[in-house]
């Protein structure tokens, strides 16, 4: 390095490989404004009408399309679909409330606890047990007189027409009994062929377009009133090699579906009704097949549709012409779905260890969508004194109350009164940007709270740090805007907390984050270089090529390249982003008249990272 490098170095600015002295009194400095100013170009005025130069805000007032949304606010997200919930009701427009409570009303451990619902004047509710059958017309009281050993073994299937119920056992001497569901005493003298049928091994017993059926293995077969189980009325045989399992038959506007898994891939099959064979049913036509991995454990139709629970989630296929299928995507469930029970417009699904303490239902809303043959869905009912591993293996409705089945535990009711805490996650709020942003305020619009019920907000960020707003005011229908601090992130995930005494809910409309961006700010530093052939700094003179510094600084404009300053204290890295000669700058010709002497002004702007 020689001497003149070595005083050079001395200078006080550094702008990349070279140092620089300037005109200290003509040095300027400014911020870049980091939010530009909107224009709302919409008809109607909303969120999107705030000014942006203040607080940004976030709300939510509907739930109505459910769980299932991790990110809240980008450009593909649904702002009226959240994360999670447990205990939360969110079914009712612009409001969220808790769900009811469930009891254990029949305590038993047994594990094929299958459930149906008949109406022979009476509507009840029927539960397998053992060998035995149960039944209740409030869900609550449960008796078996006469249903002790209807099918004179462990029954393996349940089915029912709405007027009679079938149950089938396991025994040696298996069977199909019928139950008429107000004249149980008929299974202590019943008529072969009519009120039961000898039938081995059965595994799965359906009713669909007026035929009751069942399976043995592979084998599908009619039973017929009036006439003896025979291969003459076998829909399918006991070799036939497009199945190894029949799970669901079920009635469509355009037939029969029945479907069946083929080792660990599950297939729908169509069946045409018709009068060519003595079963009055066809040989099936497969209709669809899932992927390899995912098979079925039900199915259940509703309109033009079928809902098909299978070992991964929920599927929905719309039923075109004669057996053809055109399925949605699917929705993951942890841990699959067993079983499905569709009332007006939801179906309930089996939710088997929700979250590693409760198991129960779930819920489909099928008049709300969130993309094409995908309904809303949310967590619903829980048995919640149970370990969560235990799988459902029944769901009824009696009256417009739930009633569901709990393998080794028995069976659970839907009360009048409601749990006592639920929550519900809504997702991650990033307000539209991936700079840092500080919650500031929480405001909740609910309605009048009663004793013992309270409303909590939580915000938590990406770092995990959170802060929590509750609202136990009496008679009044907002807590007010509440200011908090503490907490920043990327994003932010609100979750609230309903609390109640059991005998009421609170009830939330809406709640409100408002929150402050925390963009970089760039800063831009206009240098007031001194480029003369000789610069005095600290007592000497240190000599300087004016145009090759001309030239290296143009360059650093030109190729817009990061570099680092330093001046004083400061170190940042910034870009040339412009130079000039301002009017007045330029004392003379440069000693070997190659260019000017004088002070060149050089805007640099600082960037994040620096």
């Amino acid at each position: 390095m020689s001497l003149h490098q070595t005083i050079r170095d001395s200078l006080p600015v550094r702008l990349g490989n070279r140092k620089y002295n300037i005109a200290v009194g003509r040095l300027a400095r400014s911020t870049v404004d980091p939010i530009r100013q909107g224009f709302d170009t919409q008809g109607q005025p909303g969120e999107q009408s705030l000014n942006q130069a203040g607080v940004w805000k976030r709300s939510r007032d509907d739930w109505n399309l459910g769980a299932g949304q991790r990110e809240a606010d980008t450009a593909e997200s649904i702002l009226r679909q959240f994360h999670t919930s447990l205990g939360i009701d969110p079914w009712t427009k612009n409001e969220i409330k808790l769900h009811k409570a469930t009891s254990k009303t029949h305590t038993t451990s047994g594990t094929n606890l299958y459930m149906c619902v008949a109406n022979a004047g009476t509507e009840r509710v029927y539960i397998a047990d053992g060998s035995a059958v149960y039944y209740s017309e409030n869900g609550t009281s449960w008796v078996n007189t006469n249903l002790t050993s209807p099918a004179g073994g462990a029954i393996t299937a349940m089915a029912s027409d709405g007027f009679y119920v079938y149950v089938a056992s396991d025994a040696s001497s298996g069977e199909i009994q019928r139950i008429e569901g107000n004249n149980v005493s008929n299974v202590s003298s019943p008529t072969a062929n009519t009120d039961y049928w000898a039938i081995d091994d059965v595994d799965g017993l359906w009713v669909a377009s007026g035929y009751l059926v069942a399976s043995v293995g592979k084998r599908l077969t009619v039973i017929a009133q009036g006439s003896a189980p025979a291969t003459s009325f076998d829909v399918t045989t006991s070799t036939y090699d497009q199945i190894s399992e029949w799970k669901s038959v079920v009635t469509s506007p355009v037939g029969i579906f029945a479907a069946g898994n083929n080792g660990d891939q599950g297939r729908i099959f169509y069946i045409n009704i018709s009068d060519s064979t003595q079963s009055g049913l066809d040989t099936p036509a497969i209709s669809a097949e899932l992927p390899m991995g995912e098979t079925i454990n039900s199915m259940c139709a509703y309109g033009g549709y079928l809902i098909v629970a299978t070992n991964k989630g929920i599927r929905m296929a719309a039923i075109q012409g004669q057996g053809f299928l055109t399925w949605g995507s699917r929705i993951d469930i942890t841990n699959g779905v067993d079983v499905l029970e569709p009332q007006g417009e939801f179906v309930w699904f089996s939710w088997q260890d929700y979250n590693g303490t409760n198991t129960g239902l779930g819920r489909l809303k099928l008049s709300e969508f969130t993309e094409e043959m995908v309904p809303s869905y949310a967590s619903d009912l829980m048995a919640t004194t149970t370990g969560g591993s235990n799988p459902i293996q029944g769901i009824a409705s009696l009256g417009g109350i739930r009633i569901f089945s709990v393998s080794g535990s028995g069976g659970w009711r839907e009360q009048s009164t409601y749990i006592t805490s639920g929550t519900i996650n809504e997702g991650r709020f990033r307000w539209g940007v991936t700079e840092l942003k500080a919650p500031v305020s929480i405001e909740m619009r609910h309605s009048g709270l009663d004793t013992g019920e309270s409303v909590a907000i939580t915000v938590t960020s990406d770092d995990t740090t959170t802060t929590t707003i509750t609202s136990d005011t009496k008679d009044d229908y907002t807590s007010g805007i509440k200011a908090i601090s503490g907490v920043t992130g990327e994003y932010i995930v609100p979750s609230l907390t309903l609390t109640g005494p059991g005998s009421s809910t609170p009830i939330l409309h809406r709640w409100t984050v408002r929150a402050i961006p925390m963009p970089f700010v760039a800063e831009v530093i206009r240098l007031p270089i001194i480029l003369t052939t000789q610069t005095g700094y600290e007592n000497r003179d240190i000599y300087q090529d004016t145009w090759d510094d001309y030239s290296y600084i143009r360059s650093l404009l030109e190729d817009r390249a990061l570099v680092t300053f330093k001046m004083g204290d400061e170190s940042k890295t910034v870009y040339v982003a412009g130079i000039s000669y301002e009017e007045g700058s330029i004392s003379k010709w440069s000693d070997d008249s190659g260019w000017f002497e004088g002070v060149l002004t050089v805007s640099v702007v600082t960037v994040q990272g620096s």
